[in-house]
């Protein structure tokens, strides 16, 4: 259902500030957690990374498995209630995480954020509810535009938090971000009525009711593969830029301001595809981004110099920085309202497991050549934007 003008405009703006405040939340705390682990009482580097890595790795995972989930709880019973739920959980559990004694309490807490998680689809189902269907690419893209930036510069503000206040202080600080997102949601977002919900039927919200419609399985590898290339560079990129000399002193601060860089890129990228959207056909303008991206990508792996890899990574966060706006848009108008939220559940969970899958693809592939993943990732691009340029128009609505 269509809402006034000044409403859903209110509520896109509402839920970008969320979504910012919480993943920014979210990203003060993952800077420190080695050295948390540590002061739980685990020793020794490898044991520690370990740690680190399972309990960085377990709440997306286990959240790209629930979003669908709690994405069709909300079409079923509303999203504002499902919302606040969520981050009132999010506030206890980070409460609770201040006050941990071991690593496996630690361990539980982290499967609780998991289990809640599915946030950043439900803001981007929120924040178009009642919006007319050529406004979807732009909201989309600034919600991710907002979830972009939000962890572009929040690690160096968790550490420097960490070191200020102390671990456990910080999760408070987290806490309190997620508490600021409820009170703002609560008071300042305003529900569309559902369909059916005036008469008090309302209908029955099924995963096959996405999955099966036109498109949507296609839909759903091209977001998988695009999060995978996207998240293949994390693993490689300390050991790449020692190998083009950067000072073993500097490659930490050498790693952030490339990341910086292309999020912030990547952040532009996604609003102005989005705003591309009203104009262009999101299906076109996808194709063309995958082909540019591969464009960009396939002479980092021949880059000669720091300077010339922060470069590539401005130019790859710019021209396919939007790719997965352009994804959640052709999304958004390939299901009903209704349907929405389910279906960008859905489509988190194939971009949750691309980026999942990524990180372990590309040390496979260092085995090979340490850069190998860059040609890769650029086979992929390739392949995928000459697909949606020659494909068969059934395969993906525009």
């Amino acid at each position: 259902m269509k809402m006034p003008g000044e409403v859903w405009r209110r509520n896109q703006w509402v839920m970008g500030l969320m979504v910012f405040v919480v993943f920014a939340a979210f990203a003060f705390v993952m800077p420190f957690l080695p050295l948390f682990v540590r002061e739980l009482g685990i020793e020794g580097d490898s044991d520690i990374a370990l740690w680190a890595g399972i309990l960085i790795g377990v709440s997306p995972l286990l959240a790209g498995l629930m979003a669908p989930i709690w994405g069709r709880l909300a079409d079923s019973t509303g999203q504002k209630p499902v919302a606040l739920k969520a981050l009132g959980v999010y506030a206890v559990i980070l409460v609770l995480s201040a006050l941990v004694g071991n690593v496996w309490e630690l361990l539980a807490l982290r499967v609780g954020i998991g289990l809640f998680g599915g946030i950043g689809p439900l803001g981007l189902a929120m924040a178009t509810a009642g919006a007319p269907r050529e406004e979807t690419g732009r909201i989309v893209g600034r919600i991710q535009a907002a979830q972009m930036l939000s962890t572009a510069g929040s690690p160096f503000v968790g550490g420097l938090l960490a070191d200020t206040l102390g671990i456990r202080a910080t999760f408070l600080v987290t806490a309190a971000f997620c508490l600021a997102a409820f009170a703002l949601v609560a008071i300042a977002y305003r529900e569309p009525v559902r369909e059916g919900a005036r008469d008090g039927v309302v209908k029955r919200i099924r995963f096959r009711d996405v999955v099966g419609r036109r498109g949507i399985p296609t839909l759903l590898a091209v977001f998988f593969l695009v999060s995978f290339v996207g998240r293949s560079f994390t693993p490689i990129l300390p050991l790449h830029l020692a190998l083009l000399g950067v000072d073993p002193g500097r490659l930490g601060m050498a790693t952030g301001i490339l990341v910086t860089a292309y999020s912030a890129a990547a952040a532009l990228s996604a609003t102005l595809s989005g705003s591309a959207t009203r104009r262009f056909e999101p299906k076109r303008l996808l194709a063309w981004s995958l082909l540019a991206g591969a464009a960009t990508v396939l002479p980092i792996a021949k880059a000669p110099s720091f300077a010339l890899v922060l470069c590539l990574a401005v130019a790859l966060g710019l021209v396919s920085g939007g790719a997965l706006t352009l994804c959640y848009t052709l999304g958004g108008h390939a299901v009903p309202q209704e349907l929405r939220t389910t279906a960008f559940g859905v489509f988190a969970s194939a971009t949750l497991f691309g980026g999942a899958v990524a990180p372990t693809v590309a040390g496979l592939l260092s085995r090979l050549d340490l850069r190998a993943i860059y040609v890769a990732d650029a086979a992929i691009f390739a392949g995928l934007g000459v697909f949606l340029l020659v494909g068969r128009r059934r395969e993906l609505v525009t």
